[in-house]
């Protein structure tokens, strides 16, 4: 059962709580997330404001050095295994599910890091962050996680990632204010692999484009969405800026189910059609060839 580790960190809040996911649960997230990484480019000055993988704050220096990266879309239309940590998540931190994003999964190989960075989205606020191992990591080989400069003036908070430990910190203060102290990295990995997820709790509950319009369009691809949404957010945002294009974006969002369920429709419609029509023609002939044939036995009895 997942228990709490008293606070680490007053400043930023920090909370440790072990055994957040099963053994099972963790395998699970990994085999889902197989086959369907991308390497983060966060040099390139694009943002992807939907998976929340920001550009670096230094400009063409990437953070996320030789990270693998998937935001796996299930959001409302999730199966059992996810539902049921997300249950377990909202009943053991207290945070309601509808603030919740979905699962990103971040693969880590040997020189794999993650410099100090925030955790920030400009068109979505990110209230807290839940971090969560899934494998061990054994000791000497790094991957630590670590705030690199909290506030109170003590060392920096070092966490070795062990199976299933959830590591929550606050981005904001009770003022829902951004709080500089959150800012952390992971140290680099000098051996093996190391899988961690992320869940990112958002400060509104999130809307039914991003809990069930988007799971289903990156249902087909196992839960990855297609670059195509992500592209066209991007594009809303740069012509309209975040506060318009989020209502653009919803919108066309919302109507792609409805696009669908009319082709769908016509689809159907012409083949019932075509094949109704298909029948009479049969039929038809087969009237034409029956006639032909009475005739022609009419002329052979005449003749005889």
């Amino acid at each position: 059962r997942p228990f709490f580790e008293d606070a680490v960190s007053k400043s930023p809040v920090v909370y440790l709580i072990h055994n957040m996911l099963t053994v099972e649960e963790c395998d699970e997230l990994i085999g889902m997330a197989k086959g369907k990484y991308d390497r983060v480019d966060d040099s390139s000055g694009t943002n992807n404001y939907l998976e929340n993988t920001m550009v670096s704050e230094k400009l063409g220096e990437t953070l996320a050095k030789n990270i693998d990266r998937v935001t796996l879309w299930k959001g409302g239309i999730a199966g059992k295994v996810i539902k049921d940590v997300d249950e377990r998540i909202s009943q053991v931190t207290g945070f309601p599910p509808e603030h919740f994003s979905d699962f990103q999964i971040n693969k880590y190989e040997e020189g794999s890091s993650h410099e100090p960075h925030f955790d920030v989205n400009p068109t979505n606020g990110i209230m807290a962050t839940i971090t969560i191992f899934l494998n061990d990591v054994p000791q000497g080989s790094g991957g630590e996680f670590i705030y690199t400069n909290p506030d109170d003036g003590d060392e920096p908070v070092v966490i070795t990632p062990t199976k299933g430990l959830a590591i929550v910190h606050h981005n904001t203060d009770e003022k829902y204010n951004f709080d500089q102290s959150t800012i952390h990295k992971e140290a680099t990995l000098s051996g093996g692999i190391k899988y961690v997820a992320k869940k990112y709790v958002y400060l509104n509950p999130q809307p039914n484009h991003l809990r069930i319009v988007l799971p289903l369009m990156a249902m087909p691809f196992g839960g990855k969405l297609p670059r195509l949404f992500i592209t066209l957010q991007n594009a809303l945002i740069e012509k309209y800026g975040s506060e318009s294009a989020e209502v653009y974006f919803q919108k066309i969002v919302t109507m792609i189910p409805v696009l669908l369920l009319i082709g769908i429709a016509s689809a159907v419609s012409a083949f019932v059609t075509n094949k109704l029509k298909g029948d009479g023609g049969e039929k038809k002939d087969e009237k034409e060839a029956e006639g032909k044939s009475k005739k022609s036995k009419s002329k052979s009895k005449k003749s005889d």
